[in-house]
């Protein structure tokens, strides 16, 4: 069988290579892996052109990388270049949709763009989650598996996971009380990140607004202007005026 050929690098991929399928042809790991993807779960929507696009964009990422916040091995993030790495991936912070901390199953809370953390209450800086989504139903004695889903858009990889159990644990153990602050911690910084692209769009969106407020208030004025209501002279202070100059 004819050895497959990288896209990206132009590398011979053989049979046992590690390799992801694209819509035209294959990229090797290791292009996925320089460029922070780990995960790589949208392949089909990527060609060769659009592909190299990608890569190239997320470069700048991964090479200005350089975290000032972390939670252990779990999650770091980079404030001053807004992005975060999960495990071997990396995110711009506008990747960001929403989060959920599961517990064998249960969603023990949630949040992301736009929206609170719902399902217990989360205060501090690195915050604590008072409480939960419990249903009346009893409390088990074990924990088997404790995550976050965190959702993304316009990424890679549609959903990245941060794990803390994944083994069965006692609920009353020290590893399960770490797991609880941990997990806590990490929802926490994912709300900060998301509450700042909430507060950016929101900003944006103001912004458009009152550009075209400000486009309207003008073609008033020149309706005045051509109406013989104003002067010219006017007419210019006053777009002046709306524009800020």
């Amino acid at each position: 069988m004819a050895k497959k050929t990288c896209i990206v690098c132009g590398k011979e991929l053989g049979m046992l290579s590690s390799k992801t399928a694209i819509s035209d042809g294959v990229v090797c790991s290791d292009c996925l892996k320089r460029a922070g993807i780990n995960h790589f779960s949208n392949g089909s929507a990527y060609n060769g052109t659009t592909i190299n696009e990608l890569l190239s964009r997320r470069m700048v990422i991964v090479n200005s990388f350089s975290p000032t916040k972390k939670v252990g091995t779990y999650i770091s993030i980079d404030e001053n270049h807004e992005s975060f790495k999960i495990g071997k991936d990396i995110f711009s912070y506008d990747n960001l949709l929403s989060f959920e901390l599961l517990e064998d199953g249960e969603s023990i809370t949630k949040g992301g763009l736009g929206r609170a953390v719902a399902g217990g209450l989360l205060f501090g800086g690195v915050g604590a989650i008072v409480g939960g989504v419990t249903g009346g139903k009893k409390t088990k004695g074990v924990c088997t598996s404790m995550k976050i889903r965190v959702t993304l858009q316009n990424a890679h990889t549609d959903t990245a996971y941060i794990n803390f159990i994944m083994t069965e644990t006692k609920k009353g153990s020290i590893l399960y009380q770490a797991a609880q602050t941990n997990s806590q911690s990490c929802i926490s910084a994912l709300e900060n990140i998301a509450a700042k692209v909430s507060a950016a769009a929101a900003y944006a969106q103001g912004e458009a607004t009152q550009s075209l407020s400000a486009a309207d208030e003008i073609l008033k004025f020149k309706q005045l202007m051509d109406a013989g209501v104003i002067t010219k002279e006017e007419f210019e202070a006053k777009k002046q005026q709306l524009l800020g100059i």
